[in-house]
């Protein structure tokens, strides 16, 4: 496939939708990186709390299954909200959506480091699944909106990049701090990042402007006129096919490397080859689909993220595998800001009923996708059981070539 630099839309500085204003360039811009730094630390948060699962299990003598249960509320909690963010954001503005996902996440820090009892667990979890859910799609809906519709996938890529920065250096100084000072004190650190990090974020997101408010003519959305856009509905399928296929590969990457001579506690190092592969596809993948088009990028790196997982299960050798992983991991997660780019792109500049809300649309799309890879985690762990690890990754890459058919439709129907 030649990929054809995509021709460069009107830029959203000069773009007035109804009576909805653009945002100021120096504003919107400190406003993002704002909310990059926020998804640095609610990604690490996240990743942090489903790290000191095990250090939880041992301090209160847990069963194992209360470990996956915990895991599920954590889960479920943050895909039910995450479809309700978009109309709390209509009605409580966006910015207080942050500052509540942030405040509900300390509320869980401070339970986990208080709590000596199972019920205060559960609800710890419920909050930090929560948070979460309340600030992913909101954060990703108003970096697009600051963004020009030429430069946003680069801006949503650089947004998702922090976030994977932020599970490695937030989740390995979490589980660092437990082994050393143990599961409570290290609780109290992060507390102490949240309380940081609602004070910065009450400074530099801007606050909302009665008469000059973007998101008061925008209005509310259902998912009903969603469902009429057909860009929108395109996107949504090929994302819950990319998430499907590539959202939980890391989890059984292990099981797949210690057949191959790689033992157990190495297995560790390679998974964060794979986050850093995550953090330089989101980087170059959203450059290269501002230039060439975020459909026909999507569709290459699905063909490729196909190939390189059949390559992971047939070669072995240690050099081999490294660069494999890497490779693997910039055309797994590395297409997730092309998705949200045509998210989007999708309703950018529509007008009448045809014009959606980028809250609305994000938070159905984040339902969507989590949901999706909720579903692909025991869809996995059944067939590595039933049928050997080795089927999970082919399964994994055929469902990655079902997304190039709903990319294909997207970049027929914007042609």
């Amino acid at each position: 496939m030649t990929l054809v630099p995509a021709a460069e839309p009107e830029s959203r500085a000069t773009v007035v939708i109804g009576r909805m204003k653009q945002p100021n360039v120096a504003p919107a811009r400190r406003e993002s990186r704002a909310l990059s730094a926020c998804n640095f630390l609610s990604k690490g948060w996240e990743v942090s709390m489903l790290g000191l699962l095990v250090f939880i299990q041992q301090l209160h003598s847990l069963p194992l299954y209360t470990i996956g249960a915990l895991s599920t509320v954590f889960i479920l909690c943050q895909i039910g909200v995450s479809f309700f963010a978009g109309r709390m954001a209509h009605r409580i503005h966006s910015r207080n959506v942050v500052l509540l996902a942030i405040g509900t996440s300390g509320l869980s820090w401070l339970t986990l480091f208080l709590t000596q009892q199972l019920p205060g667990l559960y609800f710890a979890f419920a909050m930090g699944g929560i948070a979460s859910g309340l600030f992913e799609p909101i954060g990703n809906s108003l970096v697009a909106k600051h963004s020009s519709a030429k430069n946003r996938g680069a801006a949503i890529g650089t947004f998702a990049a922090f976030g994977d920065m932020g599970r490695i250096a937030v989740g390995a100084t979490a589980t660092t701090l437990a082994g050393w000072f143990g599961v409570n004190n290290a609780c109290g650190a992060l507390l102490a990042t949240n309380v940081i990090a609602l004070i910065l974020a009450q400074v530099f997101l801007a606050k909302p402007v009665p008469s000059d408010d973007p998101e008061i003519p925008e209005g509310h959305t259902h998912i009903r006129e969603l469902l009429k856009n057909r860009g929108f509905c395109q996107a949504t399928i090929a994302g819950i096919a990319d998430s499907f296929s590539s959202a939980s590969l890391y989890i059984f990457i292990p099981f797949l490397l210690v057949p191959k001579g790689i033992s157990l506690i190495n297995t560790g190092y390679f998974n964060m080859i794979f986050f850093a592969g995550y953090m330089s596809g989101r980087l170059l993948l959203g450059r290269l689909a501002d230039r060439y088009g975020p459909a026909a990028v999507l569709i290459v790196s699905e063909l490729t993220m196909a190939a390189l997982i059949v390559a992971l299960v047939l070669f072995s050798g240690g050099i081999t595998i490294l660069l494999l992983i890497f490779m693997l991991g910039i055309f797994t997660r590395g297409t997730s800001p092309i998705i949200r780019a045509m998210v989007a792109d999708s309703i950018d500049g529509k007008s009448g009923a045809a014009r959606s809300s980028f809250h609305d649309a994000f938070s159905a799309y984040s339902f969507a996708s989590r949901s999706s890879t909720a579903v692909s985690r025991p869809a996995y762990g059944y067939l590595a059981a039933f049928a050997g690890i080795s089927s999970v990754f082919y399964v994994a890459a055929a469902v990655s070539l079902l997304t190039i058919y709903p990319a294909a439709r997207y970049s027929a129907r914007k042609s």
